[in-house]
């Protein structure tokens, strides 16, 4: 589950500590991968937005001929290059906003995972719609972290006391507003759930809540020392051996990016 708090800005993830803590977000359903690999008629081009360190680009880049991905953060587009060691020289990994970047036409592929949110959707998706292969698809992901575990309700509802513990409000309209923006500009196919278990260090597990915006560690100091041992007090029952184990789940929705949005 995403933390969320009203003054995020995305900022963050220019922080060298997000970055360091990105790796260790569980990884997407292997499923999810062989179903965008089959959603697109073509393999020409490949576009994923808000690419991060490359957790959709680097298995997804191998299956197409060309391949953009883009990110605002020059800190992430480094850890993605580092974590690709050249393996896919096709890849133009590109520090730019999508909004304002040109793109090439034919798109046969668009992908955004989990960050669709902090684009600006009026000034991206009629980019988009214009720059997608006639038969091309949109992909959204939405979820990479624990969904189901005997501790998940604990973890979860400490997530929501420590948004409170730093002055902010559990999914405020703000935030609402800015994850549900690009759905007038989006043409909606079908949603489907991918799920997978997974294991892992709970050190890892706790670290991966790090790199999200509102659990920057540069952004809570000293706080963060207390909000990992309440997170560890939820799962150290559960473990062995420093590891638990839970199931992740990914929503993809997929469809074609519009030009002018739907009107209610």
């Amino acid at each position: 589950m995403a933390a969320t708090a009203a003054q995020n800005t995305g900022a963050e993830f220019e922080e060298e500590g997000v970055v360091a803590a990105y790796v260790h977000r569980t990884p997407y359903p292997p499923a999810l991968f062989d179903r965008l690999l089959a959603l697109p008629p073509g393999r020409d081009r490949l576009l994923d937005l808000g690419c991060g360190p490359g957790k959709l680009t680097l298995t997804l880049a191998p299956h197409f001929a060309e391949v953009l991905a883009v990110d605002p953060s020059a800190a992430m587009l480094r850890l993605a290059q580092t974590l690709d060691a050249g393996a896919n020289p096709h890849i133009a990994w590109t520090e730019a906003l999508a909004e304002d970047l040109p793109l090439p036409a034919g798109l046969d592929l668009i992908t955004a995972g989990a960050s669709i949110h902090w684009m600006d959707a009026p000034r991206l998706f009629p980019h988009l719609a214009a720059a997608i292969a006639s038969d091309g698809v949109m992909a959204i992901l939405g979820g990479d972290g624990p969904a189901d575990a005997p501790w998940i309700k604990a973890w979860d509802q400490t997530i929501v006391d420590w948004v409170g513990k730093l002055g902010g409000q559990w999914q405020d309209p703000a935030h609402t507003a800015r994850i549900i923006g690009h759905q007038p500009w989006f043409d909606l196919a079908a949603t489907e759930v991918f799920t997978a278990p997974v294991t892992q260090a709970v050190d890892d597990l706790i670290e991966a809540e790090h790199s999200r915006a509102t659990w920057s560690r540069a952004k809570m100091g000293a706080r963060a020392e207390g909000f990992d041992a309440d997170l560890r007090a939820v799962v150290a029952p559960y473990a062995r051996d420093g590891k638990v184990t839970f199931e992740i789940s990914c929503t993809l929705w997929w469809g074609r990016p519009r030009a002018t949005p739907l009107v209610a």
